[in-house]
């Protein structure tokens, strides 16, 4: 059974305007999105909104178990490619119409959000009336109200053009973001989910979940929130401190999860773990940046109570060059070092099927592998995850291929050679579609809706051939996320000839255009 602390009641014949906050995935997975707790605390500081909480398989509220056809604005956030196939399963759960074009004004305002939305919305767009690029707390009030004072809003659907950070298909929009992380939306009243049964526990367990920063400018080349949620923001130190504190009061959790793009980067990190500590916290990021590791920082971590680092070496130094992340060896061995002789465990990730990539970069990544894998005695202290590349869109490799046929050959080398030892490849069918959803235009809505009727098998996906060029408009050309595509193809050219573009933050801008973002 599952029970729940700080939900919010409201009686929704009271209010102007309910409001459905869907993720299309598993309960588990959703009360682990910061964003998702952002959108739900914020939407209800409103007197005349109700935001309540529908997750993937239902398609009926947590709150007061009311259906999807039932709410005004119906939003989903969209985190992951492979959930798109979930929205409609929602809706369709919910018997409204999947398509836009067949609902009528008496059914909901479906919308959505997250890092899918912002980057490349074409393969939803023949389904969701309008999305939100950026980060929603600078759009949605803006948003609410326009949709209130529309007689008909998808027959108006023209009134809401204006409004930064809204994509009506076929339009044109411009990212938002919040300017000051200070100003940002930090929930401090968050649910909190009693119970001992796996599937409902979040990923960080009992965890406050902390937004210390947004963004990155460490400029890896394959990452798409490195890129489209630039520049990076920070969330002060007197301001952390004073949310875990009120979140504790709020929650009674005393275990603080460490949010953000590039949370080892923050510019204090060390004060803030050492300052949370103090204030008898226990903490856990979900990643650690390797060369922002210190012994420092991991002892104060150790005595928190993190038992796992994860750290992604993603291949060998060749390749890393080629990913702008030019981490050496000789560091990586010494971050897992750290963390053998503080008995913890390390997480590796690795990528395959990268831009330039050939066998001999692939053996020489099994070896490194095998190599890591002997520095620690301790059985499965060391576990390793590895990953197909998948291009994505406003990245200086979306115009990159995903090769199946010379992945699945990999895979199989991979499997041959790395036995006994603790490895998760992921599966590659799953990622190829990924990577149709991620850089595909609107006409794959269309093998959206068949897979979700389970009308189409694999076989149809793989007839796909994506391969765009620099020459090529791409579908997402009028989503502006603030980079300029000519810095884009600089870095893609950088890529292929191994040329490194050092971190801006240290070594100076480089005009990227995404600090123009902010006022």
């Amino acid at each position: 059974m599952l029970v729940e602390q700080n939900v919010v009641i409201k009686d929704f014949r009271k209010v102007d305007l309910r409001f459905a906050s869907c993720y299309p995935n598993l309960y588990k997975a959703a009360m682990s999105s910061l964003g998702f707790h952002i959108i739900y605390d914020f939407l209800n500081s409103r007197e005349d909104v109700y935001c309540e909480r529908v997750v993937y398989p239902y398609s009926e509220s947590l709150e007061s178990n009311s259906k999807l056809s039932d709410f005004d604005i119906v939003s989903f956030s969209l985190q992951y490619e492979q959930d798109y196939f979930n929205v409609l399963k929602m809706l369709s759960k919910a018997k409204i119409e999947v398509k836009t074009e067949n609902r009528t004004s008496d059914d909901p305002f479906i919308i959505a959000g997250g890092p899918c939305a912002s980057s490349n919305p074409l393969p939803m767009s023949k389904f969701i009336d309008l999305f939100i690029i950026g980060e929603a707390e600078t759009v949605l009030d803006e948003v609410l109200d326009t949709y209130m004072e529309l007689d008909d809003p998808k027959k108006e659907i023209d009134a809401f053009l204006d409004i930064k950070g809204v994509y009506v298909p076929d339009n044109t929009a411009k990212m938002a973001i919040v300017e000051d992380m200070d100003d940002a939306w930090h929930p401090i009243r968050q649910i909190v989910p009693k119970t001992d049964d796996k599937r409902f526990i979040p990923a960080f367990g009992d965890a406050f979940l902390l937004g210390v920063s947004r963004g990155c400018t460490r400029g890896c080349r394959f990452c798409m929130a490195g890129c489209i949620y630039r520049p990076r923001r920070e969330t002060s130190l007197n301001k952390l401190f004073k949310i875990a504190e009120k979140g504790r009061k709020l929650t009674g959790l005393n275990k603080i999860a460490l949010i953000g793009a590039d949370v080892s980067g923050y510019s204090k990190i060390e004060e803030l773990c050492e300052g949370l500590l103090e204030r008898e916290f226990k903490i856990t990021s979900p990643s650690m940046r390797i060369e922002a590791v210190t012994e420092n920082l991991l002892d104060i971590l150790h005595r928190s109570g993190l038992k796992t680092i994860t750290i992604a070496p993603e291949s060998t130094w060749n390749l890393r060059k080629v990913l702008n992340k030019p981490i050496e060896d000789e560091k990586i061995s010494e971050v897992m070092q750290m963390a053998f002789k503080r008995k913890m465990n390390v997480k590796l990730y690795f990528l395959v099927g990268l831009p330039t990539e050939n066998m001999q970069d692939i053996h020489e990544m099994v070896e490194y592998i095998k190599s890591l894998n002997k520095m620690s005695k301790r059985k499965n202290a060391v576990r390793i995850s590895i990953n197909p590349f998948i291009p994505k869109p406003h990245t200086p490799f979306q115009w990159e291929k995903f090769n199946f046929s010379d992945l699945r050959f990999k895979y199989d080398y991979l499997n041959e050679n790395l036995k006994n030892i603790n490895l998760k490849i992921e599966d590659l069918k799953g990622a190829f579609i990924q990577h149709i959803l991620s850089v595909g235009d609107a006409e794959i809505g269309d093998m959206i809706e068949k897979t979700y009727k389970k009308k189409l098998k694999f076989k149809e996906w793989e007839k796909i051939n994506i391969n765009w060029n620099l020459n090529n408009e791409l579908p997402w050309k009028n989503i502006d996320i603030g980079i300029k595509p000519e810095f884009l193809k600089q870095e893609y050219q950088k890529a292929l000839n191994g040329d490194i573009t050092p971190w801006c933050e240290t070594f100076g801008c480089y005009k990227c255009g995404a600090c123009d973002k902010l006022g």
